[in-house]
């Protein structure tokens, strides 16, 4: 029967270590001879690539995709189905078709949706509508600046005021009535159907299982408590006391407050722990932001959504409700938390959108029932967990405690890790029994958004709130990186908001893709998936906004708020455009690059000399040129293996040291041939003959591109011949950093591999200290090269490391497990950064050498090196 099984290979959505979804894309549209926009399917996760496979063609186009740079996964025949998929694809083509055809006549409508695609809004009459312009024309020049809208010029005062929501300092009742005419007058309805009111009370009972689980537990410990404490009185009055009884009574008592410790506070006191969202938050007082307090007052009348009990900002793209408690509930008044991220980016509308989205899943009050037990248990069990994974406990909810309970801490920490399965099961549970609730909540709350934006509205809305998730993304990674040299952006809104502005096209469309993936019903501020907004287009609203308006005037001291909320620790400021942008120096030397090797991806220095052999010698510039011409698609191959075979071998060397260690490893996650330590040695030196090979061949490649250079530099007169022979010089002196790089990227992925696989325990602690210490010497001695090199020293190198990493060294490895993994990737940051800053000023230095060649071989009229569109 074994033989006669058949699989199917569906797409992962992921592409192998360090490679680009475009070189993947580009590879896949050649090796199977299908269009780029076929090929880009390979990228969506859940794809069925190929389905009824017998075993050993599994195997086969299994290998044939990983050479391309492709991951894969393998299931039996039949379990995916890409026909939803196709069905998802084709819905988003028809809403962007039936949006491009809508009608542009509306000018709120028309800026909009220029907006979005980055093209410029079309002439025409000035309309009275207009704050979507106006709000455009006030965006930043640069990333680093804060928006501040402002009127246009073309408006009249009172029409300026009605647009911007009523400023906070207008008489009260004129300021209701301006806000009240931004909402169309419609009826509000909160009655709730028979059919959904018995599918809110069934939600609440099955969400109330699992909490009723801890609750029962609960009781269990107060009952065994209290009968320990029962065990000395009853002694007493049987006239059996002695000091057993009490020291058994003691005993029992720390039993029960260890278990309570454990497990039943994490669970109800769960807020305490931050969640790792670390967004931290700043309570909005109601006189710094009156007029934002009263359009959502306003807004709660208009569509029976609860109030607004307080506001909280953050420098994120988020809008949340909560936590809600019970007594939230019955006053339906809510605490809401604003992410600036969002008021700078988006229009009035799409905001309220927003609010109303974190809202609507708490309409009624027993909307609001069946979310607290539904959504709120569920965030409870996620943060418990995370909690138990980051050694947070009872005692130290922040990861802080005091030295005297440091061991029980610690004791409750390593008792928890054995728990985290079993939580596991424990969260999967709830989400089965109190899914259907979940989605039904869902979607109240894009029925309550799309009440405010219409059905056709709403669906506009969804790809750009798509992009802002992605947009906060970006910017939360740079951040990232640049908190290892002790910086930060200097202001997060503004720059999720350029980053909004900046998407290009391919990103834009890959972000469309995503929207065919499900997403996550418990978390409510995930961007609507295109079966939510099939859902929404098929009720049909109209908007209840009549008119398009800025939030941004109604906080005060915006810009003030956006850059102090951005502020993280002790991390200096820097200029958005420092960390947004590379320098124009760095971009026009990536160009000519390009340009020069066809986009052949240079990874790392040239050689040194020339390849040996009469072939080569006699080669002039033009046949030099002629010759890589014909291996350029063999370089990209080569290329492509390279660096897989280069990620293998740190997977292999992480293996092999685990081998070593007690304890068992899967030896295919390690690409390993057996778990023994002489099978792990095999594997690694099998993988470092394989690459050493592809190495020699892919530096021949671009040895011959040295001999290019020299051909041309031989080919120039006089002043030019020296100045390039002088640039040339310094490009050599790079070469002596190249073991060094190699070695830092290598123990860079090898951290990765740690900080994704590994439990960093006890038993694996003298192996991460150990490529922890080795990481930071090479970082170390790369500085030292660098300081005893002049000619980089004069070149910048060693400022522009100075500002990527800084020079601090790699501080000790905490023993705790949260700190260690901070400090992974902090080191893992270090090592990538490091890499990164060297090959810039490598190309800057490269750059100016090729730019005198590729002009000289413009004088001298040569056939330039170019391929067929399709493989540049």
């Amino acid at each position: 029967m074994s033989g006669q099984e058949k699989y199917q290979v569906v797409s992962a959505g992921k592409t192998l270590k360090a490679k680009p979804p475009g070189e993947v894309i580009e590879a896949a549209a050649r090796v199977f001879a299908i269009p780029a926009a076929q090929a880009r399917r390979l990228l969506v996760k859940g794809w069925v690539i190929k389905d009824q496979l017998t075993s050993k063609q599994v195997v086969d186009y299994r290998a044939r995709l990983q050479q391309i740079g492709l991951r894969v996964e393998v299931f039996p025949a039949g379990k995916y189905d890409n026909r939803a998929l196709v069905a998802r694809m084709q819905f988003a083509q028809k809403r962007r078709a039936r949006g491009a055809a809508a009608d542009t006549g509306v000018g709120a409508v028309e800026t909009a949706a220029a907006a979005e695609s980055g093209a410029e809004p079309k002439k025409g009459p000035a309309k009275k509508n207009t704050a979507a312009n106006e709000a455009a024309q006030s965006r930043p020049a640069a990333p680093s600046q804060s928006p501040s809208p402002s009127p246009s010029p073309s408006q009249p005062q009172s029409e300026t005021q009605a647009d911007s929501a009523a400023p906070a300092n207008t008489a009260g009742g004129r300021a209701r009535s301006q806000v009240q005419a931004l909402f169309a007058d419609r009826g509000v309805d909160n009655g709730i159907s028979t059919g959904r009111r018995l599918q809110l009370i069934a939600g609440t009972v099955a969400g109330a299982v699992v909490p009723g689980l801890f609750a029962l537990l609960a009781v269990f410990c107060l009952y065994s408590a209290g009968r320990a404490l029962w065990q000395i009185p009853a002694a007493v009055m049987a006239g059996e006391f002695s000091a057993t009884t009490v020291i058994g009574c003691l005993v029992s008592l720390l039993l029960i407050g260890f278990v309570a410790a454990l497990l039943l506070w994490p669970f109800f006191f769960s807020d305490r722990f931050d969640g790792g969202a670390g967004q931290g938050g700043q309570p909005l007082p109601k006189q710094r932001a009156q007029g934002l307090y009263l359009l959502l007052e306003v807004l709660a009348e208009k569509t029976g959504l609860p109030g607004v009990s307080r506001l909280s900002l953050h420098a994120g793209a988020e809008v949340v409700a909560g936590p809600v408690d019970l007594a939230a509930l019955r006053a339906r008044q809510l605490p809401l938390s604003l992410g600036l991220g969002a008021v700078c980016s988006l229009s009035g509308g799409e905001l309220l959108a927003l609010v109303a989205r974190a809202l609507g899943s708490y309409r009624t009050s027993l909307h609001g029932t069946t979310a607290r037990m539904v959504l709120g248990n569920a965030q409870r069990l996620q943060k418990m967990q995370w909690a138990l994974e980051n050694e947070r406990t009872a005692l130290a909810p922040q990861g802080q405690c005091p030295a005297l309970l440091r061991p029980l801490h610690r004791v409750l920490a390593l008792c928890g890790r054995p728990l985290i399965p079993l939580l596991d099961r424990v969260g999967a549970l709830h989400c089965r029994l109190s899914g259907a609730a979940a989605r039904l909540l869902e979607c109240e709350g894009d029925a309550c958004a799309a009440q405010l934006l219409g059905s056709d509205g709403f669906v506009r809305f969804a790809e750009k709130w798509h992009q802002l998730v992605h947009a906060e993304l970006v910017v939360a990674e740079i951040n990232r990186e640049a908190a290892v040299a002790g910086q930060r952006l200097e202001d997060v809104p503004a720059a999720i908001r350029w980053t909004l502005d900046n998407l290009d096209k391919e990103t834009r469309s890959n972000i469309e893709l995503a929207m065919a993936q499900t997403s996550d019903v418990w978390d409510s501020a995930q961007a609507a998936d295109n079966e939510r907004v099939a859902r929404v287009e098929a009720l049909a609203l109209e908007p209840m906004l009549a008119r398009e308006f800025s939030v941004q005037k109604l906080i005060d001291e915006l810009p003030a708020l956006c850059v102090s909320l951005s502020a993280q620790g002790d991390a200096e400021a820097v200029e958005n455009r420092k960390l947004l942008c590379a320098s124009k120096e760095s971009e026009a030397s990536q160009q000519r690059v390009d340009e020069y090797f066809n986009r052949l991806p240079l990874r790392e220095f040239l050689p040194q000399a020339i390849p040996a052999g009469d072939e080569f010698a006699a080669m002039d510039l033009q046949a030099s040129i002629d010759w890589l011409r014909g291996k350029l698609v063999d370089a990209r191959e080569l290329d492509q293996r390279r660096s897989e075979l280069l990620a293998r071998g740190a997977a292999i060397q992480l293996g092999a040291a685990l081998a070593r260690l007690p304890g068992k490893i899967q030896p295919q996650d390690y690409f390993l041939s057996g778990v023994t330590p002489a099978a792990a040695d095999d594997s690694l030196r099998d993988n470092r003959t394989r690459c050493a090979e592809l190495q020699q061949q892919y530096r021949q490649v671009f040895a011959v591109f040295v001999l290019r250079i020299e051909r041309a530099v031989a080919a120039m007169g006089g002043a030019a011949q020296q100045a390039a022979g002088q640039q040339l010089s310094r490009v050599r002196d790079y070469s002596a950093l190249a073991p060094r790089l190699e070695k830092i990227k290598r123990y860079g992925d090898i951290i990765a591999l740690m900080i994704e696989r590994l439990a960093l325990d006890a038993t694996q602690r003298e192996l991460v200290l150990k490529f922890h210490q080795l990481a930071a010497a090479e970082l170390d001695a790369l500085f030292s090269a660098v300081d005893t090199s002049t000619s980089l020293r004069e070149q910048g190198l060693a400022g522009a490391l100075e500002t990527r990493i800084g020079r601090a060294p790699a501080p000790a490895l905490p023993a705790e497990r949260q700190g260690t993994l901070d400090a992974l990737r902090a080191l893992e940051i270090r090592c990538k950064s490091a890499g990164a800053a060297v090959m810039e000023q490598y190309r800057i230095q490269l750059a100016e050498l090729l730019g005198l060649c590729l002009e000289r071989e413009r004088a001298l009229d040569i056939r330039p090196l170019r391929l067929v569109a399709s493989l540049a």
